[in-house]
């Protein structure tokens, strides 16, 4: 039995949707290109003479966090996420910093179960690290366009301009995009592109 048209225009937009955020319902495909930017952001602030900063105990990382939750970027962040409603930015979330037990075995400099931030003592008691597992607590548990976006703007607004610049370059130079989303095709124009599209195919055949 053939598709409805409007049964195929849903599916398009399930796709167009899962493109423009992969992760967010999808496999989280740009994990490792979102890594490899980081990585190089990193080795270039160092280069330029302004390393990330680095917390000298898990204190120092609680108090920057709290920095960073009674700022005004925190709840729009969060309720631009869809986790609170804009009338009620009191009850945005506040989540835990902890530091890694020794006894666990996760080899990481830090992760997020959305509601706790665990650092790894030796390699996870920086800024950019704790800015980057936060942003993952704002609802965006995955490193698609979303996450980035978000973390671009706390990375603008806690480390600086210049940081944010270079770490929005090298996401561009690994193709990962970080503004809005694009919008899907109104039904009619999809429509369009679709009989454009079986024209060309049908010429081909013949």
């Amino acid at each position: 039995m053939r598709l409805t048209e409007k049964t195929l225009y849903q599916k398009y937009l399930m796709r167009h949707e899962s493109k423009q955020n992969r992760g967010h319902k999808s496999r989280d495909s740009e994990r490792l290109k979102c890594y490899r930017s980081e990585w190089a952001f990193q080795s270039a602030m160092k280069q330029k003479g302004m390393p990330v900063p680095t917390f000298a105990n898990i204190k120092e990382a609680e108090r920057f966090a709290k920095k960073i939750y009674k700022s005004k970027t925190w709840p729009r962040l969060y309720a631009e996420a869809g986790q609170t409603d804009f009338m009620n930015l009191f009850r945005f979330k506040r989540p835990e910093v902890v530091l890694k037990q020794q006894s666990s075995g996760r080899g990481t400099n830090g992760w997020t179960n959305g509601s706790t931030v665990t650092l790894d003592k030796y390699s996870g008691l920086d800024a950019y690290t704790l800015i980057h597992e936060l942003t993952h607590c704002l609802g965006h548990m995955h490193h698609g366009r979303s996450f980035r976006k978000a973390l671009l703007r706390l990375v603008g607004t806690f480390l600086g301009a210049e940081y944010k610049k270079e770490l929005k370059a090298q996401f561009r130079k690994n193709k990962l995009a970080c503004g809005e989303a694009k919008q899907p095709l109104s039904f009619e124009k999809w429509k369009e592109m679709r009989q454009r599209m079986e024209m060309i195919r049908n010429g081909k055949n013949n």
